[in-house]
């Protein structure tokens, strides 16, 4: 299936918790905490952890395609 990522966490939640503790780079924190979300699948897919870790987003549809839009 084309586009279809598959993505390998060798680390466990409670290293990853670790690391998101730890961790005092915001864009950093952000990727573990990505990889948390991905670990115990509380998003099932990376557009799913996007979506979920940008909470100002309005989603629209222009000619049937959702786009997603940031609201303000």
């Amino acid at each position: 299936m084309s586009g279809l990522v598959r993505i390998e966490i060798r680390e466990t939640t409670e290293e990853l918790k670790t690391l998101m503790r730890k961790e005092k780079d915001v864009l950093r924190h952000e990727k573990l905490q990505v990889l948390y979300w991905l670990k115990t699948q509380t998003v099932d897919s990376v557009l799913s952890a996007a979506v979920r870790r940008t909470g100002n987003i309005v989603p629209q549809y222009k000619d049937g395609c959702l786009v997603i839009a940031r609201g303000e």
